[in-house]
């Protein structure tokens, strides 16, 4: 119980510009029925603006919201009703980006599931003669 109040209660780094972007990757969860999903891995994606990260952990009803800091560090949280709960339940997600790679463990302590996503350079337009 004490650890699961540290873990709720830790402070959101400072948002910072630097990890600004979209990142595309996997998540594998433990416990399916815990996470409402069908099957262990999946694809999911964040949002990196102005420091401020976005994901939608499941689905866009499971959405994170939360900051990256300068050194990285990642931390977001979202509350919805879990599958085996009939009532809300707080997820949080920890974890950093390195190396355009953002890794972590997002967690109700019910339902455990990794991330690892890449961030996606966006496409320019070629220039073309005219």
């Amino acid at each position: 119980m004490v650890l699961g109040l540290a873990a709720c209660s830790a402070k959101d780094p400072d948002p910072s510009r630097l990890y600004d972007g979209h990142y595309v990757g996997t998540r594998q969860s433990e416990r399916l029925d815990a996470c409402g999903v069908s099957t262990a891995h999946g694809t999911t994606f964040a949002q990196v603006t102005d420091g401020r990260l976005t994901m939608p952990l499941f689905s866009p009803q499971t959405q994170l919201d939360g900051t990256v800091g300068e050194d990285g560090r990642v931390r977001a949280s979202g509350i919805w009703r879990t599958p085996t709960e009939r009532y809300p339940q707080v997820t949080v997600l920890n974890g950093a980006i390195r190396n355009d790679v953002l890794e972590g463990r997002a967690s109700d302590f019910q339902c455990i599931t990794d991330l690892k996503l890449h961030k996606v350079m966006p496409r320019h337009p070629r220039n073309r003669a005219s």
